[in-house]
């Protein structure tokens, strides 16, 4: 009879309890399915192999994640927020410049839109909290990882984003030892899949930004699929929030600059090489006079 049951939060030994994994099926053989509950990857292992973590270790690791967490996204909002007050400047001198027009009208501030398909519930919940927070219009759908390439096209009809991310798990299986070979990924196949899809509703980059993958996904592939920006490069971990910030990025930079790449490596988990991507302009725009 196994010491685990489903639900339980675990570390595995021979990683040196590096990453808190959630228990989602137990086998009769002893083979344990994981996924992380603070990094976007898969895993299994033997039960001999695992650690249940108690409520206190638990609660202090991720106390310590969150701070970490949120000053990366404090630090990216301010950056960009920085960025930005030349916005306000320019308005400011137009204002002067045309007073007898605009002189009490309010500018009208439009981040980009984004519809976010996740194959996690528990993280499609959180991204909506964060999204509220940053002021972004966005549709979290709650989709498994491989059914979103079948349902994009049309939610791409039904919510005409300017920014597309697509996150789940994922996991490079390291005994294979051939990054360039799709089959030793688990879900890498399907964020190529749905970004061709999305690619097929709008082929121009700038009209339709995406972010595709988790962790230890194919980089390399999801870029040549069409994605603007994807994970992850070494092939390493990234962390949940990591594709927030580059949604909030492209999302709060102006449409006639590109988005600022060493704000989302300088601000996310492993930098770059858990995040990569191509020169993209944003998607921010300031209309006159306010609605």
């Amino acid at each position: 009879m196994s010491n685990f049951k489903i639900g339980d939060i675990v570390a595995r030994k021979s990683y040196n309890y590096d990453v808190l994994f959630k228990i989602t099926n137990i086998h009769p053989n002893g083979i344990v399915d994981l996924v992380g509950i603070t990094v976007r990857i898969i895993a299994d292992a033997q039960e001999y192999d695992l650690k249940l973590i108690t409520k206190e270790e638990l609660d202090k690791k991720l106390r310590n994640i969150e701070m970490s967490r949120r000053a990366r996204l404090n630090r990216s909002f301010n950056n960009m927020n920085n960025k930005n007050i030349k916005m306000k400047y320019m308005r400011e001198s137009y204002n002067e410049l045309n007073n007898s027009i605009y002189q009490k009208d309010k500018t009208y501030k439009k981040p980009g839109r984004i519809l976010h398909l996740d194959g996690d519930f528990e993280y499609s919940e959180k991204c909506k909290e964060m999204y509220k927070k940053f002021g972004i219009t966005a549709y979290v759908l709650n989709v498994d990882e491989k059914e979103q390439y079948k349902q994009i096209y049309a939610l791409l009809q039904r919510y005409k984003p300017e920014i597309l991310i697509l996150t789940g798990h994922d996991a490079f299986i390291k005994r294979k030892n051939d990054i360039y070979n799709i089959d030793n990924y688990k879900n890498s196949r399907y964020y190529i899949q749905a970004v061709l899809e999305a690619r097929r509703y709008e082929h121009n980059l700038d009209n339709l930004v995406i972010f595709a993958g988790a962790c230890q996904s194919y980089y390399e592939a999801i870029i040549s699929a069409g994605a603007n920006f994807a994970s992850a490069p070494k092939r390493v971990l990234i962390d949940m929030m990591d594709p927030l910030i580059v949604a909030e990025t492209v999302a709060y930079t102006p449409v006639n600059e590109f988005v600022p790449l060493e704000n989302i490596i300088s601000n996310t988990r492993e930098g770059i090489d858990g995040i990569g991507g191509l020169q993209t302009r944003g998607q921010y725009r300031v209309g006159m006079p306010g609605l």
